[in-house]
């Protein structure tokens, strides 16, 4: 029956691997309920379908409560025992107890076990008659107040050999211990011992392979998005690993054989952690849905628990601590079903799935607390320390990580809209700006020949006259007409009127400089600002664009031949302080005189030519 027990308990671990394993394809949450409850299904039909497998040796168990722990073996024979099912479930105290077991002798060889659950006991002494001497009992003593290396069988699992030579045989037991009173013996032979010992090694590597995976999970989701809800998981399942791993017994070759102090705080400190960072983890999963202030201070006063047992420990006091864990366990988890229902916030998952989830959990571990209290030597009983063990951290771990990972399909959508929202916000913005540099270039240049429009034109050249006067740098103005541009537009149309345009421009573009500022400020007029250029070199430049402009041809479609000529006016800064708009008026007065000249050619300001020249064309218009 045993072991079908144990094989109950080796599936849930697995049960919790797949699950995190699942997690790794991110499920949905419906089909990681399904599984859940699947494996459940399968976990209680084994419990019920396998318990004959087990051929246990006993023929009867019978318990004495020694309250003053100060009987001997002598004393307790002759007392009358109780019957007792498959488990004795005391809980704490300060009792001694002992158990009385009739086995009957094994079908081949004499050799017994006697298999002891369990293993965190901190001392067992077996009494067993001396077939030499009728009236003297021969003791031996085991648990994890003793060395690992000295147990008469290997394994996490507390035992004695005893030869059982006649039909049966009767045993002592007096347990004494600082650990709940939790005690199971079954006779068996050695083979059958050691298929026990090796399915509870089965059961600590699926129960230690499902909680390290279900850490690693959390862990490697803590440092994606750093939630704390996640950290505290973490921290959690740590803490429950390391007590699961405690209760089983597989920290017993860690501890010296010396050293009972040492022993109780291996399992007393993880027990009290668990419920400390259970209270820790909850706390800030139940943030988000805004709980009153009152409840999150509630959490506050619970946890303080936990340095007054830390502070028991230090004294001393293993037997307190555990104690008082034991009972802020069963508080702390109907604190967290009232907790639910004042939720106030909706979130992902709902309110009201967290309120079945505590309610459901809170009102099985009642269940099973009741039960032992009820029922301490029930031989219905089939829960032990392990089980229960597994079944915590299956329906607490999973259920916890199917709410974290709703909470964290939640943020990822979150996440992805957020990223979605910013992608077309830095869009947008991008868009505006390169419309806003259209908009800025539209306003600064002129549309058709893409050169700087006259109110651009005149802001860059105002900048450029302020230096100039202030550094007393030379600085001319160029002002250019395209002659008789009125008689193009009327003879080819407009469209042929744009081409020479944009032919001109490209024509002076070309000839100045890149320094130079060159702008469209009329319809066929332009003007262009010669950076550290005086009169006397901006007039040659100005001839330059007069004859290149004049020996610039535009071919239409109709491979027929349009050619224009420019007039220019020139007026110079020559030293002086004038403002902008008085030197502009200098080189159009120029432009007008090469216009009344005779156009096609380059006319400079009187301010600014020699005196034998003012009246006269600088260049001569070609009449050919």
């Amino acid at each position: 029956m045993n072991a079908a027990l144990i094989c109950r308990g080796a599936i849930a671990p697995q049960w919790r691997v797949s699950f995190v394993l699942l997690r790794g394809f991110n499920p949905s949450y419906t089909s990681v309920m399904k599984y859940l409850l699947s494996f459940m299904a399968l976990l209680f039909s084994l419990s019920f379908a396998l318990p004959a497998e087990a051929s246990d040796l006993i023929i009867s168990r019978a318990v004495l409560e020694d309250s003053s722990t100060s009987l001997t073996i002598a004393d307790v024979v002759h007392r009358r025992f109780a019957p007792m099912g498959f488990t004795l479930f005391k809980g704490y105290g300060r009792s001694a107890f002992w158990l009385r077991v009739k086995v009957r002798a094994p079908s081949q060889g004499d050799k017994v076990v006697l298999f002891i659950r369990q293993p965190f006991l901190s001392e067992i002494r077996l009494y067993e008659a001396d077939a030499g001497q009728p009236l003297t009992w021969k003791t031996r003593v085991t648990g994890n107040y003793y060395a690992y290396a000295y147990r008469e069988r290997g394994g996490s699992a507390l035992s004695f050999i005893v030869k059982v030579n006649a039909p049966e045989a009767t045993y002592y037991l007096r347990l004494k211990t600082t650990s709940p009173a939790q005690l199971s013996v079954d006779a068996l032979t050695p083979a059958e011992a050691d298929r026990r010992d090796s399915l509870f090694d089965l059961l600590e590597v699926f129960f230690a392979t499902s909680m390290l995976a279900l850490l690693v999970w959390a862990i490697h989701g803590y440092s994606l998005d750093r939630q704390a809800v996640m950290g505290l998981f973490a921290i959690h399942q740590a803490a429950y690993t390391l007590y699961g791993t405690s209760v089983m017994g597989y920290l017993a070759p860690l501890i010296p054989g010396d050293s009972p102090v040492l022993a109780d705080w291996s399992m007393v400190f993880p027990y009290c952690a668990v419920n400390f960072t259970s209270l820790l983890f909850c706390r800030e999963l139940f943030r988000p849905y805004a709980p009153p202030k009152l409840v999150m201070r509630g959490f506050k006063l619970l946890m303080l628990a936990f340095p007054l047992q830390l502070m028991l420990l230090a004294l001393g006091h293993t037997a307190w601590a555990a104690e008082a864990n034991s009972v802020l366990v069963r508080i702390t988890w109907w604190y967290l079903v009232i907790a639910t229902f004042t939720l106030r916030k909706e979130q992902l998952p709902s309110r009201r799935v967290l309120q079945v989830f505590f309610v459901t959990i809170t009102l099985i571990f009642t269940a099973f607390w009741l039960s032992y209290h009820s029922s301490p030597t029930d031989t219905k009983s089939f829960l032990y320390g392990r089980e229960v063990l597994i079944a915590n951290g299956l329906i607490i771990g999973a259920l916890f990580a199917t709410i974290l990972s709703a909470r964290t399909r939640r943020l990822l959508r979150e996440a992805q809209q957020f990223s979605s929202s910013l992608l077309l916000t830095r869009k947008t913005l991008e868009l505006e700006r390169k419309l806003k540099e259209e908009a800025e270039v539209q306003a600064r240049t002129d549309f058709l020949t893409g050169l700087f429009n006259r109110r651009h034109w005149v802001e860059l050249v105002e900048r450029e006259l302020l230096r100039s006067m202030r550094y007393q740098r030379p600085l001319t103005l160029l002002m250019m007409d395209i002659d008789h541009f009125k008689l193009v537009n009327d003879t080819w149309g407009h469209r042929v009127g744009d081409q020479v345009l944009q032919q001109i421009s490209n024509v002076i573009r070309e000839t100045l400089r890149n320094v130079d500022i060159f702008g469209r400020i009329g319809g066929e007029e332009f003007a262009a600002s010669l950076i550290e250029t005086d009169e006397l070199s901006a007039i040659a430049v100005a001839e330059r664009l007069r004859a290149a402009v004049a020996d610039a041809v535009v071919v239409l479609e109709g491979r027929a031949r349009v050619g224009v000529t420019i007039s220019i006016g020139v007026s110079g800064l020559n030293g002086r302080e004038i403002r902008f708009d008085h030197l502009m008026n200098e080189a159009d007065q120029a432009l007008y005189r090469a216009k009344q000249a005779g156009r096609n050619c380059v006319m400079a300001s009187i301010a600014s030519c020699p005196r034998e020249q003012r009246a006269l064309p600088l260049v001569t218009p070609d009449r050919g």
